[in-house]
């Protein structure tokens, strides 16, 4: 038997909001409360970074808290049809796909803070995003992929065309290029993420008044 129990609440710590996602899980990752909507409409198991995502507190004007759709077919600004759903909003009938839990799949967000993280990539050319707000400031942040196989290093190029999109249902600007020319998995090492600076919105009078994102909480998205 198992139990599983999610909320939405907003709790006083520290005189501020919270907000916050409890789950509470069995032994199998199968039963998870919330499965994940791809672009083309599939469906599919979350790995473990994602179940780990939706763990995360946030306070509720941060930008980088997880997009969860209300509906199957609920889409984001940008007219995409992906995100994190709740397992009993699936329509009858869609198949489940299993999850790559061993990889980290290149469409999820990585925490600059968790370097060390493996990911799969082809051959081709990369954005790298960070995602979360459209206000950005890297400074020195930079990051390094090691070849696992033959230890070659790939370093990203950073990018004066900063285009701001939508990933994952959160506002993402882009900072990089990735120019990948040897399939395989890679490791991540990340340097100088203190130097991130991220608000939700570029518009000056809207950062009058919001928050930045927490350092510990940036993400970034390859794709």
């Amino acid at each position: 038997m198992f139990t599983r129990e999610s909320s939405y609440r907003n709790r006083n710590e520290k005189n501020r909001n919270v907000f916050v996602i409890k789950l509470k899980l069995g032994n199998k990752k199968e039963q998870f409360e919330y499965v994940y909507v791809e672009e083309d409409g599939t469906v599919r198991e979350l790995h473990n970074d994602e179940i780990e995502y939706l763990n995360t507190e946030f306070a509720p004007s941060d930008g980088a808290r997880p997009y969860i759709k209300s509906r199957y077919t609920q889409l984001t600004p940008d007219k995409k049809i992906s995100g994190f759903l709740l397992r009993k909003k699936i329509p009858k009938g869609t198949q489940i796909k299993k999850s790559r839990s061993k990889y980290l799949e290149i469409r999820s967000l990585i925490n600059v803070y968790n370097s060390g993280k493996i990911i799969y990539l082809q051959v081709g050319i990369y954005s790298v995003k960070i995602v979360g707000g459209w206000d950005v400031t890297i400074g020195n942040f930079n990051f390094v992929l090691k070849n696992r196989r033959d230890s070659t290093l790939v370093s990203p190029k950073t990018t004066k065309w900063r285009v701001q999109s939508y990933e994952m249902g959160q506002r993402a600007k882009k900072i990089m290029v990735l120019d990948i020319q040897k399939p395989g998995k890679y490791e991540i090492e990340f340097s100088n993420q203190e130097d991130l600076r991220v608000r939700p919105s570029n518009l000056f009078f809207a950062k009058l008044f919001e928050k930045e994102i927490p350092n510990k909480n940036i993400k970034i998205w390859i794709g």
